[in-house]
């Protein structure tokens, strides 16, 4: 698919269906549970996402319990900034100007894009200690 066919086709609302992880040898796993989120991307080159794991237990502003802390940030992946398709149309390379985690602002995603009948389907490796895990994350259009 030629990239300004992808860039038309990513143009949208979108809301998660799945998030799984893949281990090399097929085992899927659900990371964020019963996982929601949205996406969006613009025609002008600007988008913004957000993945959350449902049940997350709440936390005050002075609440200064580590644990609860770290599961609450843990358990949410939110980013935007701007995205360019590759000539191929083959990966979406998203320009992180903010971000929850800091350590990403400035950089950049990339995923694997394709469609999938009326989904979009992201892919990203991520190395977890010796392994790699294929995150891979379904979404279809918003009306």
């Amino acid at each position: 698919m030629s990239r300004s066919s992808v860039s038309n086709r990513l143009v949208g609302h979108w809301t998660l269906v799945s998030y799984e992880g893949i281990s090399a040898d097929g085992t899927r796993t659900r990371p964020f549970g019963e996982a929601v989120g949205r996406l969006s991307y613009t025609a002008d080159g600007r988008m913004e996402g957000q993945v959350m794991r449902p049940g997350r237990s709440p936390v005050a502003l002075n609440d200064g319990e580590t644990r609860r802390l770290r599961a609450a940030y843990t358990g949410y992946i939110a980013y935007f900034g701007t995205y360019a398709v590759s000539e191929d149309g083959e990966t979406v390379t998203h320009h992180v100007d903010g971000a929850l985690n800091p350590a990403w602002v400035g950089g950049q995603q990339v995923r694997r894009v394709r469609f999938d009948g009326d989904l979009l389907v992201l892919q990203a490796d991520v190395i977890k200690g010796e392994q790699t895990i294929r995150h891979e994350l379904k979404w279809r259009r918003l009306p």
